[in-house]
């Protein structure tokens, strides 16, 4: 699937993937959130929307869903910043 997307979103294919994390899970991850050489991410947020359709960032809904996942070493090189959106407004 990974190699089906677009290239911009191969990152988010391989986190939901490998990392086992949820969508609001990933639509909250940031770039401090990884941490390559160490093979981890850090899920300290999740995005859900409202039912008025607004997106609200917030903690993960129970302690245990803060965490540290360990990542497969294989794609670890697909997940280089080069390979994440540029900073600045959404495009």
């Amino acid at each position: 699937m990974a190699a089906a997307v677009p290239p911009r979103f191969r990152a988010l294919v391989l986190l939901a993937t490998f990392g086992s994390m949820r969508w609001g899970e990933l639509a909250a991850l940031r770039r401090h959130n990884l941490d390559l050489e160490a093979r981890t991410v850090k899920i300290d947020a999740s995005v859900s929307e409202m039912k008025t359709g607004e997106l609200v960032t917030g903690r993960p809904k129970t302690d245990a869903g803060v965490r540290v996942v360990a990542l497969a070493e294989i794609i670890v090189g697909d997940l280089g910043l080069g390979s994440w959106p540029l900073p600045g407004p959404a495009r």
